[in-house]
């Protein structure tokens, strides 16, 4: 009996440890499963892709708060081409880049990309140009750029600002400095006078105050909303001081004309000039960088501008 008792407890051990073994197996087979199942969620170059098809990967993440719609993000981001063509940096804006948290333009846009970030992350996201330029920028995509190709989008995320907090701050700033404010212009249009007399730029300003005086006549179309201007220019403030010029990047600088990707005395000047243009533009701070500090520019900064019109390149123009 004693021997059949010990048989039974054999034979039951055995079981048990087969019940294990198997059930070890199939937590291994599950754990295998997963980790494929992850590795196959990433490209070749370590990119995940979202529901939407933004393809995103992060190089730091830091795992805090996102940011909600209407917060303002400080950040540093690079578009390039898939030649890795610059096609904007914003250090060339300065430090205070801003981006305002909103929805994706269109399904797999880069805001989407934005929205996952938190304050310390650097993230790299690629998206479709054709998307881009299209819902985004509203504009055709460039001849250099091959249909179906995509952008890449290089972030850095400084700093998130609360849009509540935000929009506190800047009540207290125009109610505080509001007298500051007034001084300050008069200042400022009694340099540009001054200016405009020592200059001998003795002609009638644009319909919102810009000023400018052509030094030779281009020929050809002038450039209308949706057309690519490349321009050669040399910025200055009002002392003489260099700020920005096109020769320290090694090309023109392009823009699409309409699309508010230049400052406002640009958009009212460069329809006024033709390829082969040269002229002095002079742009109070109204339609520059306004009253506040600019990077390295400070408020009420009245700007002059030395162009060369390069190229005008037509985009789609609607006949009425």
């Amino acid at each position: 009996m004693d021997s059949d008792s010990h048989r039974l407890d054999k034979k039951i051990n055995y079981n048990q440890l087969n019940k294990i073994m198997y059930r070890i197996i199939l937590l291994f087979l599950s754990l295998t499963a997963l980790f494929m199942i992850a590795s196959c969620s990433k490209d070749k170059d370590g990119f995940s892709k979202t529901k939407s098809g933004l393809l995103y990967k992060f190089i730091e993440s830091n795992n805090g708060a996102k940011p909600a719609d209407g917060d303002i993000m400080l950040m540093h981001i690079i578009y390039l081409t898939d030649k890795d063509s610059v096609l904007f940096d914003s250090k060339s804006k300065g430090d205070s880049f801003t981006v305002v948290k909103v929805d994706p333009t269109f399904t797999g846009g880069v805001e989407e990309g934005f929205a996952m970030m938190s304050v310390g992350d650097s993230a790299i996201f690629k998206s479709s140009a054709d998307s881009i330029f299209e819902k985004t920028f509203h504009t055709t995509l460039p001849s250099y750029m091959k249909p179906g190709s995509m952008i890449t989008f290089k972030v850095k995320l400084n700093r998130i600002t609360p849009k509540s907090v935000h929009d506190s701050i800047q009540h207290v700033k125009d109610s505080t400095q509001s007298a500051l404010d007034v001084q300050s212009r008069r200042w400022e249009f009694e340099r540009i006078e001054a200016f405009l007399t020592q200059n001998k730029m003795d002609v009638m300003p644009t319909e919102n105050g810009a000023y400018m005086v052509k030094s030779k006549t281009g020929k050809g179309d002038f450039p209308v909303s949706g057309d690519t201007v490349y321009v050669n220019y040399t910025g200055r403030l009002i002392n003489g001081t260099i700020f920005d010029q096109s020769m320290d990047k090694n090309a023109p600088f392009k823009f699409v004309l309409g699309k508010n990707m230049v400052i406002q005395g640009w958009e009212e000047c460069m329809p006024l000039l033709n390829k082969g243009s040269i002229a002095k533009m002079l742009i109070p701070s109204d339609l520059g960088y306004g009253a506040r500090d600019y990077g390295a520019l400070p408020g009420y900064s009245t700007l002059i501008f030395d162009v060369e019109i390069m190229e005008i390149k037509q985009g789609i123009r609607h006949n009425n």
